[in-house]
């Protein structure tokens, strides 16, 4: 497992790091990347903020491994960090929040041109969210980006997802998009799970137009009605284009 200390930036995230009593020093973020070509990073990203147990069988993996794996993602001393491009110059950070004891994964949005940023949901913990409808994922997992793929980004990306309304062929897509990570067996299964897993969270999650802008009705989301329009206005660009 590669670590580097994130130089992909601008870092640190202010107002998301300040935001901690006592804040958080940004030398704890390093740049996770690498780890995606590991054997064992799909089946624990699949398993932990995925919530797919069959991950471990799928990639041909031993779940002890997985485990194991797991666990080192969430070392306290260090607070993993995977980036992804949005439309408009924004950037989204899927952040490891690695208290001591008390783990979650965080996606951040990052404003263009700025060195600050927002927790748009939040897994464990807080349990913020949805952050973006099924639209908006298969919009933003197909923009072009230098580091991952489609597949890498839909995958990533879809924790944060929440959506009465997913369409009949999502499962097909989330399958394809498993299979062409590395995984061998039980793709339907995985799918099948990552699909369901957001209800851990924030349960069923409607999606309403507001102004021109998609508003979630859900009240643990960071986009329902009474957020401020320039913020709504901000996700709806950075997750639109």
């Amino acid at each position: 497992m590669t670590t580097t200390v994130c130089e992909d930036g601008p870092m640190p995230l202010r107002g998301y790091l300040d935001g901690f009593q006592p804040s958080v020093d940004a030398s704890v973020l390093i740049d996770a990347t690498p780890w995606l070509d590991d054997s064992l990073f799909w089946p624990a990203f699949l398993l932990a903020p995925g919530g797919s147990r069959a991950a471990a069988v799928a990639f041909d993996a031993d779940p002890a491994d997985v485990e194991v794996y797991t666990q080192q993602m969430h070392q306290h001393d260090s607070w993993p960090v995977i980036s992804l491009d949005l439309a408009r110059g924004h950037r989204l950070h899927i952040l490891f929040r690695n208290f001591d004891g008390d783990s979650g994964w965080d996606y951040l949005v990052q404003p263009a041109g700025s060195d600050m940023a927002f927790a748009a949901a939040a897994l464990e913990g807080g349990f913020q969210g949805p952050a973006l409808s099924w639209s908006e994922l298969v919009t933003t997992a197909s923009r072009p980006d230098s580091k991952h793929g489609r597949a890498e980004r839909l995958l990533l990306l879809l924790p944060a997802v929440g959506d009465c309304a997913i369409p009949p062929d999502a499962h097909s897509v989330v399958t394809a998009a498993v299979t062409a990570v590395g995984a061998k067996h039980r793709q339907d299964d995985v799918a099948r799970e990552l699909l369901n897993a957001s209800h851990r969270f924030w349960g069923d999650s409607d999606w309403d137009d507001q102004n021109g802008m998609p508003v979630c009705r859900g009240v643990h989301s960071p986009r329902h009605s009474g957020t401020s329009r320039y913020r709504l206005a901000l996700m709806a660009e950075a997750f639109g284009g």
